[in-house]
């Protein structure tokens, strides 16, 4: 698993870090404290999840976060940020980010809300789901986000795994086809199906199999 985490304060994105490998101890963490150097990341390799401080010099608020959606490729955008307003939650979702994390929330909460996005979720803060200027439609919407349900490119190595998935196999087959563990598959999985627009394996399959995705159709 590769993990892109941006901030501009050293201490903060320290902080990050580490409760990030507590909580994936076998993810890469890779780490910015520029906007550039979180878009380098990301050009130089797949990610599976990027996190990203709101208000770095040169993010440029959700213009920034857009670059971010764009140059990671269906890996799920999480924004970080001090000050929260619904006017920016709102924006951050329709540029395409999946969650905005205030960064006053203790290290569990933060984690349990890293953890709804990676398996597909949307995370925003109560207070803004709760302001009455917002329906919770209009902040959850998957329209929201640039390609939802769309057909996408795939990686060469999330090909594979339709096509193992598409040829009978488990996630442990998988797994031990692609030498990673049976929790990464699992993860990436959730990725690939949200990339897809299903919710499941079978309906995975035979969107991939009608849209010509893999070489057993």
């Amino acid at each position: 698993m590769r993990i892109v985490v941006g901030d501009d304060h050293p201490l903060y994105l320290d902080a990050v870090s580490e409760q990030l490998s507590r909580f994936f101890p076998n993810a890469e963490i890779l780490r910015s404290v520029t906007f550039p150097g979180v878009l380098d990341h990301l050009n130089a390799g797949m990610a599976d999840l990027v996190l990203l401080d709101y208000s770095m010099p040169g993010c440029v608020k959700a213009g920034g976060v857009r670059r971010v959606v764009a140059a990671a490729a269906g890996a799920p955008v999480v924004v970080m940020s001090g000050v929260a307003s619904a006017e920016d939650v709102l924006d951050c979702l329709k540029a395409g980010a999946q969650g905005f994390l205030p960064k006053a929330l203790e290290g569990a909460v933060f984690m349990a809300a890293v953890s709804v996005v990676v398996n597909g979720g949307t995370y925003v803060p109560i207070e803004i789901m709760t302001d009455q200027r917002f329906s919770t439609a209009e902040l959850l919407c998957p329209e929201t986000v640039p390609g939802a349900g769309a057909i996408v490119d795939l990686s060469l190595r999330e090909t594979t795994m339709l096509e193992l998935l598409v040829g009978g196999a488990t996630n442990k087959e998988i797994a031990r086809h692609l030498g990673l563990e049976e929790v990464t598959i699992k993860f990436y999985f959730t990725r690939l199906f949200r990339k897809l627009g299903v919710k499941n394996r079978a309906q995975a399959a035979v969107a991939a199999i009608s849209a010509g995705l893999t070489r057993q159709n």
